[in-house]
């Protein structure tokens, strides 16, 4: 279980990263399709939509810490969805979001990430180091922790940098 320090360490470090990296990339590289969406039938994910999601999968994860915090459990049918259900009914969302924010601009993106990012740190204080070392409410989400949770935001920032460069590669 990490720290509070060593969440915290993440969570900065994967900022300055994510930021870095999508500040680097040229107008025509953000707006150059990379991935296959997870939905049959969308357009291809651009980097500009990678960055977007990014925030959706943060508000998704500060809504699964709050239930952990609480001590809430998920609404009934998405607790007994199968993982295929599940990974469905996340790529639609994630598509939903990524088409809602499509023509937003990036400095529009960034202050929504930047807030998101806002909002997670308000609520890692909210953590006692008990809580933080706890389960989280998710029944899918076995063996994390809610300090586990926390930092998973930084391994699916880099894991959406690695696709998008894997994406660049294929052409």
């Amino acid at each position: 279980m990490p720290t509070r320090s060593e969440i915290l360490d993440t969570l900065a470090a994967s900022q300055e990263q994510v930021l870095a990296y999508f500040d680097g990339l040229s107008p025509e590289a953000l707006e150059r399709p990379c991935t296959q969406s997870g939905v049959p039938g969308e357009a291809p994910w651009r980097a500009k939509d990678h960055f977007a999601h990014l925030t959706a999968n943060e508000q998704g994860i500060q809504s699964l810490l709050r239930l952990t915090l609480t001590g809430g459990s998920l609404p009934e049918h998405l607790a007994t969805m199968s993982a295929e259900e599940r990974l469905a009914w996340s790529n639609q969302r994630n598509q939903i979001y990524v088409n809602t924010h499509r023509d937003d601009s990036m400095e529009t993106l960034h202050a929504q990430l930047s807030t998101a990012r806002q909002q997670t740190l308000e609520l890692l204080e909210q953590f006692s180091d008990e809580q933080l070392a706890g389960p989280v409410s998710a029944s899918y989400l076995t063996n994390l922790t809610a300090g586990d949770l926390f930092v998973a935001n930084a391994r699916h920032a880099a894991t959406h940098i690695g696709w998008i460069e894997e994406g660049f590669r294929q052409g």
